[in-house]
């Protein structure tokens, strides 16, 4: 059986955090490209919110990376 939506959003947010760091953007910093708060980012990072289309598709183009990148859930990132 597949992922629950739970897991999912999990997942998502660590890739969201991985490619952050990997391009050494702070919370504060990819949260203002976005137009959101640094506490909704944190918690979009931790799985504990779900995020929007939108802003998701705002985050994968502040992070250079294409939005199917932050739903490649098959390698576990650091």
């Amino acid at each position: 059986m597949g992922l629950t939506f739970e897991e999912k959003r999990f997942l998502l947010g660590l890739n969201i955090t991985y490619y952050r760091r990997a391009k050494k953007i702070t919370q504060a910093e990819l949260a203002e490209k976005v137009n959101i708060t640094s506490n909704y980012l944190s918690q979009i990072e931790r799985g504990l919110k779900t995020v929007s289309l939108p802003i998701l598709m705002d985050i994968a183009a502040h992070l250079g990376i294409s939005e199917m990148a932050l739903f490649d859930f098959r390698k576990p990132k650091q």
